[in-house]
């Protein structure tokens, strides 16, 4: 088997048939679809079943309700293919996005290949890292393309992985947000990672997303804020030990975040997040003395900087 294609599914009954579609219209001969049927209370388990019995390529996992991530290393042991993709349970692709990742790496001797992409918002697709530039990186540089987010972002479905990375490498089974936790680990392990940013890939964007809350700022809840702080904080810890001369960019590009949420939360005022706001106040504070000179500080954001209210103030 060349390729295993993991998508998880809760709740999606009116989504997970057209994904499936996009799926089994690749041009791509050697693949199976696993679809992980994550304790939905819907008929997306049943429609995902349909689609088994009729074409053999597809096999459906039952579990209960669990976190993206566990879900998503359910999809891994059970995979036989020598490359992994995987494929959200709203999204689509072009008939050739497994063929022309499974190229790209095969070609260039990678471990893991990239594409672009288009986001889908109100029936209009809008442009997401798109670059007809075929690019192979070495492991350092593709993790500081992640951090630039210049051509990529932490996003699995627009990735292909060889399988024996994640012999290292798994999703965090408690983390809810898995994607950032993860792909900078597998960029690391890599001997290559090749890039190709022409569009593969679609994202549908509605207010169902796991990810709404990205685009939604009325949607951020303080667990999810706290499971980001903690992922990008263990990201610099770990970067710093494994890519060293990543690490002081690995810290900036968290004090970044941080910098960013900050303004975010003090132009929302949600008051369910104000704990976590003067949280990033505090952190932000301490870290002035690097961050002021910090080479990589953007203008605007040395204008966030002025915001930060004096010490035990709001």
């Amino acid at each position: 088997m060349k390729a295993s294609v993991i998508v998880l599914t809760c709740d999606r009954e009116h989504w997970i048939g057209r994904s499936i579609r996009s799926i089994l219209r690749q041009d791509f001969p050697d693949f199976e679809l696993i679809v992980v049927d994550n304790g939905s209370r819907d008929a997306s388990g049943l429609i995902a079943a349909e689609y088994a019995r009729r074409d053999p390529r597809v096999r459906v996992l039952r579990r209960e309700r669990g976190t993206i991530s566990a879900g998503r290393n359910a999809g891994l042991d059970a995979a036989r293919g020598e490359w992994i993709a995987f494929f959200d349970d709203d999204d689509t692709a072009e008939p050739d996005f497994l063929s022309f990742l499974v190229a790209l790496a095969e070609e260039t001797g990678a471990d893991a290949a990239a594409c672009g992409s288009w986001k889908e918002v109100d029936g209009r697709r809008l442009p997401n890292f798109i670059e007809d530039r075929r690019l192979l990186l070495t492991p350092e540089q593709a993790v500081l393309e992640l951090l630039l987010r210049r051509r990529c972002n932490a996003a699995t479905p627009t990735k292909l992985f060889r399988r024996s990375l994640f012999s290292e490498h798994r999703f965090p089974e408690r983390a809810r947000y898995d994607d950032i936790a993860v792909v900078y680990r597998l960029f690391t392990s890599a001997r290559r990672v090749a890039f190709h940013n022409l569009p593969k890939y679609c994202f549908t964007r509605h207010g169902g997303n796991s990810s709404a809350f990205t685009t939604n700022d009325r949607l951020l809840s303080p667990a999810q804020l706290r499971e980001y702080f903690t992922a990008f904080h263990e990201r610099t810890r770990w970067l710093s030990d494994r890519l060293p001369r990543l690490s002081a960019f690995a810290r900036y590009a968290e004090y970044s975040y941080y910098l960013s949420m900050f303004a975010k939360l003090t132009r929302t005022h949600l008051p369910d997040c104000e704990p976590e706001r003067l949280w990033l106040a505090d952190t932000l504070r301490e870290a002035l003395p690097w961050l002021e000179p910090c080479p990589w500080l953007q203008d605007f954001e040395r204008a966030r900087l002025c915001l930060l209210p004096r010490k035990g103030g709001r």
